[in-house]
């Protein structure tokens, strides 16, 4: 008995402490930059985010503008302001180059910062600006661009909306959201799901691990969808997916589809189910899936 109160005693001292822990109260210390840069055609915005949640619209002026909070949280306070000093964020220009970055600098001799370090950028455009853009470690969402895009994403979550024209992704370890996207588009993701609706165009998707769900409409332009997947599952849902082409190869892994699909299978085992199918509606889009190690499954939404 002395033994059970023993061990109760140290279950509510060990309790105690760690809803003590939980109830630090964080000080946040913030610092503002704004700069805007007269743009012209030619110019080519780079942004370098590190643990930033990096936001981009485009607007009707002829202007880049960036509006940057660097922020930093700790218990004490002075620690935050002291960390939030080693936070740096660069706005240049060399010649028709455009960077914003942040990154953080320690002295020589210096400890790195206790703090928890952020950045949130808000940037606007004009919508035909070339976008570069790189982040680890938050959050990007991209909006109403129409011209060139190219985005590496690192442990970030990407959030894309009403984008047309040549579009590159690669993400690692961070779930890809998109609609409304029109334009050539090429996909490289690892362990990252990815769920876009209402797309068109030409697009090129190569997955490891994860879900990909796409949701199109025969309305609308997809001229062609090749996916190229491996231990991830591929979903793709239309009101009629009778109005596309399917040329799918699953190698381990099964294929289903509606009833009054009728998939001509060339090849069906264990190993390897491989089906074609010939629309006979006048549609004009191909969907080209091949996966190893996972299901491809055509729905109705």
């Amino acid at each position: 008995m002395r033994n059970l109160k023993f061990i109760n005693s140290i279950a509510i001292i060990l309790f105690f402490a760690t809803g003590m822990n939980a109830q630090t109260t964080l000080q946040v210390v913030t610092k503002t930059i704004e700069k805007t840069i007269p743009y012209k055609d030619g110019y080519e915005l780079n942004i370098e985010g590190e643990k930033a949640e990096i936001q981009v619209e485009a607007w009707d002026k002829a202007d880049i503008k960036v509006h940057a909070k660097l922020i930093a949280k700790h218990p004490s306070k002075a620690t935050a302001q002291k960390d939030l000093e080693s936070m740096e964020f660069n706005a240049d220009q060399h010649g028709d180059m455009i960077y914003f970055r942040n990154y953080v600098s320690t002295p020589d001799g210096e400890s790195a910062p206790e703090s928890d370090l952020s950045a949130v950028y808000t940037i606007t455009l004009p919508e035909d600006c070339p976008l570069y853009l790189k982040n680890h470690f938050g959050l990007t969402k991209v909006n109403n661009l129409t011209n060139s895009l190219k985005i590496q994403s690192e442990y970030s979550k990407v959030l894309l909306d009403n984008l047309s024209g040549k579009i590159s992704l690669d993400s690692y370890f961070g779930d890809i959201e998109g609609k409304n996207i029109n334009g050539d588009v090429r996909i490289d993701s690892r362990r990252s799901n990815i769920t876009l609706y209402d797309i068109m165009g030409v697009w090129d998707i190569n997955a490891q691990y994860g879900i990909l769900k796409l949701f199109t409409d025969p309305m609308q332009n997809l001229v062609s969808l090749d996916i190229t997947a491996e231990k991830a599952d591929v979903y793709f849902f239309d009101p009629n997916p009778s109005f596309y082409g399917y040329n799918l190869t699953a190698h381990y892994g099964n294929i289903t589809a509606p009833v009054d699909l009728k998939f001509n299978y060339i090849e069906n085992t264990q190993e390897v189910k491989k089906a074609i199918f010939s629309s006979k509606l006048g549609g004009k889009g191909n969907v080209y899936i091949k996966i190893s190690f996972g299901d491809i499954v055509i729905r109705n939404p």
